[in-house]
Parts: structure tokens; C-alpha cells; sequence
């Protein structure tokens, strides 16, 4: 059972591992539910922000996995975002996949934390070095495209305090 945390918002410090302080997060740019465009990483809404990377919209329950676990709140705390990576043969159906995820979350604030990248997965698989599209990626991402922490898959009671470890510093 994962205990609920709620992180501090405008974390200044982060703790980096060599390999990962080497990665860089691709320069995107994408709209969020709510109509906005954005460039990221500059544009995340934190310095740093957590990034979920889904693939398949089951992967939805492994985000929300880590979403409860750590109690973040888009209206207070500590920054996310969550990327669903859709592929570039979807972009005909734009419309149709963002109604359907309005549809499915009716809050402005977590719509607005909701970035849907119609391109290919090696767009942003290929520079963090991940493969596939089987389980979600998560990552402490700098406004700089600096990725100072990341893990694959559902939320771990290791994967939770790692990552507040590296988030609080």
C-alpha cells in the first residue's frame, strides 16, 4: 500500500545520477486538452516537473498509479504533466482522441496537464534511450530538457521514495 505525499511546489534541488543528468528531453511541441500550445520542456509548468509517457491509452492505470501514490494535485504541488504518445498515423483522428480524453477528464486544470504528442515514439524514445511502447516512462524533467531521474512502469513503494528523493533532494 502506497502512503499518500504531497510534494512541495518550486523544488529548487534535485538529485541526478551521472547517466541520467546526460539525457536530454526532446524539444516538442503539442497541445494540451484544453486547447493550448506548448513547447516542451521549456514550457513545463514546473522547474522540475514530473512527466508521465504513456503509449496505450491502457496505460492510463499505470499514470494513475503514480498520480495516487504521490497525491499530486493539478492545482497545488508539485508540477506534472502526462504525455500521451499517440503516433503520428493517429493525427487524422485529432479530434476524435482529444473529445474522447476531454470527455473522459472534466477538470480544466488536469486537461490543461494533459499534452498529447501526435508523433512518432521514437521521437522521444530514441534521445532518452528507451525502447518500446510496452510500459509508461516517468521522469523528473528540467525546463532545460535535463532528465535528472527515470523509471518504466506502474508505482513501486521503491519507485515512489525514489522518486520523491530525487524530486526534494
Amino acid at each position: 500500500m502506497f502512503r499518500p505525499l504531497i510534494l512541495a511546489a518550486g523544488v529548487a534541488a534535485v538529485v541526478a545520477t551521472t547517466a541520467q543528468a546526460e539525457m536530454l528531453f526532446p524539444t516538442v511541441t503539442a497541445a494540451d486538452l484544453n486547447g493550448r500550445t506548448v513547447t516542451l520542456p521549456a514550457g513545463l509548468p514546473g522547474d522540475p516537473t514530473i512527466v508521465f509517457i504513456a503509449y496505450k491509452q491502457r496505460q492510463q492505470d499505470d499514470v494513475n498509479t503514480w498520480v495516487t501514490a504521490l497525491g499530486l494535485d493539478p492545482t497545488q504541488g508539485a508540477q506534472f504533466v502526462e504525455l500521451p504518445v499517440v503516433g503520428t498515423g493517429m493525427a487524422f483522428m485529432r479530434s476524435y482522441i482529444d473529445n474522447g480524453m476531454r470527455s473522459g477528464i472534466v477538470d480544466t486544470a488536469l486537461r490543461a496537464r494533459t499534452i498529447t504528442l501526435y508523433e512518432s515514439p521514437s521521437l522521444v524514445n530514441d534521445p532518452l534511450g528507451f525502447s518500446g511502447r510496452d510500459e509508461i516512462r516517468v521522469l523528473i524533467v528540467r525546463q532545460s530538457g535535463e532528465v535528472v531521474w527515470s523509471t518504466s512502469g506502474p508505482a513501486t513503494p521503491d519507485g515512489v521514495a525514489a522518486l520523491t528523493a530525487a524530486f526534494s533532494g
